[in-house]
């Protein structure tokens, strides 16, 4: 969906939908220097972390720290479909301060592995607008899990605002210090999920 050369100035190194079908599974590998932190769409499964599986399913997101071998299986009868994002760390200590947010998506103990990237859902009621961000330290990607929306994203410095129509399919990548926010469009709850980058 991205990399790094589509990210000007990003610490994101990539953004990646990867869909599974029954018994398919990635082979076992191990990145570095960079973080991961894989969401889960659709479908059940299971994630090996160094030498213990994890069960996954929709809605679930797992850490992937530096240099830990893991592997995502299809365990289901169905596709099984997620959204990727990896950070550079390079020589950067893991933060020991991780404050927990309402709707973050890994548990705490697996947050904590992470140095710069947290994963966190909301939900906007429909005909709704949802609160507005502007985050000077951190980099956004934005995928939708369900439902229909418009960003709205301003140029930084001025009141122009760009608006952008979203659903399923896409992802948005937004800078640090950008004001934003989204809009419901459709007849059903929108379910937005967040993919933060410290910068």
């Amino acid at each position: 969906m991205f990399s790094n050369a589509d990210l000007v100035d990003s610490n994101i190194m990539g953004v990646e939908r990867s869909m599974y079908f029954a018994s398919g599974s990635s082979p076992i590998h191990a990145e570095s220097p960079t973080e991961e932190i894989i969401y889960f769409r659709r479908g059940h499964g299971k994630v090996l972390l160094c030498d213990v599986y994890v069960d996954v399913g929709p809605g679930s997101a797992v850490a992937i720290p530096s240099g830990i071998e893991h592997h995502v299986v299809n365990s289901g009868k169905d596709v099984l479909e997620h959204i990727l994002t990896s950070a550079a760390i390079g020589d950067r200590p893991t933060e020991k301060d991780y404050r927990k947010q309402p709707g973050d998506c890994l548990p705490e103990d697996q947050s904590r592995l992470l140095s710069r990237l947290k994963c966190r859902r909301m939900t906007i009621a429909e005909e709704q607008a949802g609160a507005s961000f502007d985050f000077p330290d951190q980099e956004s990607v934005y995928t939708i899990s369900a439902g229909f929306t418009i960003a709205h994203v301003k140029l930084a410095g001025t009141d122009y605002e760009w608006q952008y129509a979203l659903d399923a399919s896409d992802c948005l990548w937004i800078p640090p210090g950008v004001p934003h926010y989204f809009r419901n469009v459709g007849d059903t709850p929108l379910s937005l999920v967040q993919f933060q980058c410290r910068t």
